[in-house]
């Protein structure tokens, strides 16, 4: 496991989904990581999780979803290949519209919740089935 910083954009993948987020601190005394949401990506469609993005200071600021806490070893890091575009793209979302996730009533939108909770089920089941 390569050594994460503060700041550092990590992602965890899930059913071909990727949850991005910033890491807030490493706790290595628990082997655990304080991260802050920034977007669901899937092949179709990236949701920007409500955080105000500052071009400016490169800074992610007013966070809308509430941070988690995620064990270190399944935090990826992500590549800058992925990272500059999803970092351009949040941009361009904070400046065009600042809600948290979009308001379309005929199309449902995956939350944070859901994949933590898709992620979580399939990992307790690997690990079950690894013992």
């Amino acid at each position: 496991m390569t050594s994460l910083v503060k700041g550092q954009i990590v992602f965890l993948e899930c059913r071909q989904i990727r949850l991005y987020a910033e890491v807030i601190q490493v706790l290595a005394p628990r082997l655990t990581g304080w991260l802050r949401p920034l977007a669901l990506v899937s092949e179709t469609e990236m949701i920007a999780l409500g955080a105000d993005f500052d071009a400016t200071y490169m800074t992610i600021t007013k966070p809308t979803v509430p941070d988690i806490l995620w064990p270190l070893e399944q935090l990826q890091p992500a590549l800058d290949t992925d990272v500059i575009p999803l970092l351009a793209s949040l941009s361009a979302k904070s400046v065009t519209s600042p809600a948290a996730l979009p308001a379309d009533s005929d199309h449902r939108h995956l939350t944070v919740n859901e994949f933590v909770q898709w992620l979580w089920t399939e990992r307790q089941t690997s690990d079950l089935t690894s013992s």
